[in-house]
């Protein structure tokens, strides 16, 4: 039986593209929902790259389901990148920031309301971090925002990939949070690739989607995600859609 996900990528894939040429690779594949990373387009590019941007996105047939994921450090960084999530047509905004900073929180709140967006707290572990108090790690950072926050506009992009990195299980994360899942990005680690694509190691990409059926309500895309060397990118993203496709097809 197949499920209903769209299937999508995080343009961090191709950090070394510029966004025409990304999206040119993109044309080889199945996949047509982008994530987008602010270095392929961001708030503070010039008027005419931004809409250089969307024009591509369009001719393209490249729909932004997300954008992200956004570093924080105070509330008043965030308001630009929700405008601009919104600009994008984005469905969520992913963000990062030191969990006990409540004020980041209740921001992101207001924005969501304003916008319409859905805000999704992104994991990380120590694969980018060498300081985990500044960021969402564990099932325990997690729950302490949304316990203290509980609306429905603010939930867990659950980085599957990070979680395995930290020794936390993906299908714990499900179980736990549910329905307060509103993004994934789908992530293995395996003896090769400290960030592979998923089904290449720890992650068991047909059991996660049967949990995400039983227990969460996500309607945005799977999206994929890896940092592989770039003449591995797009080879490597037909493989991990192929992956995820037959999951889905279980």
């Amino acid at each position: 039986m197949s499920r209903d996900y769209e299937i999508g990528v995080q343009s961090v894939v191709f950090k070394d593209f510029s966004l025409v040429d990304l999206l040119a690779e993109l044309d080889e594949t199945d996949v047509t929902h982008l994530e987008l990373w602010g270095h392929h387009l961001a708030p503070d590019h010039d008027d005419g790259a931004i809409a250089a941007g969307l024009d591509a996105l369009d001719a393209a047939e490249v729909s932004v389901c997300g954008y992200g994921v956004v570093d924080l450090e105070s509330p008043d960084e965030a308001r630009e990148h929700a405008a601009f999530a919104d600009r994008l047509g984005a469905d969520y905004l992913t963000v990062n920031y030191p969990p006990a900073a409540d004020a980041i929180t209740e921001e992101l709140i207001d924005l969501a309301e304003e916008f319409d967006l859905d805000v999704g707290i992104h994991n990380y572990s120590s694969v980018h971090h060498d300081d985990l108090s500044r960021v969402f790690s564990t099932i325990d950072d997690v729950r302490g925002v949304l316990d203290r926050y509980d609306h429905d506009r603010l939930g867990l992009c659950i980085d599957t990939g990070h979680f395995l990195v930290e020794d936390v299980r993906p299908d714990d994360v499900v179980r736990e949070f549910g329905d307060r899942i509103n993004s994934c990005h789908l992530k293995d680690t395996s003896e090769a690739e400290i960030e592979d694509v998923p089904g290449a190691g720890q992650l068991d990409v047909a059991s996660f989607v049967d949990l995400l059926d039983d227990h969460a309500d996500l309607t945005a895309p799977l999206v994929i995600e890896y940092e592989l060397p770039q003449d591995r990118a797009t080879d490597a993203l037909r493989d991990a859609v192929a992956t995820v496709q037959r999951a889905l097809e279980d």
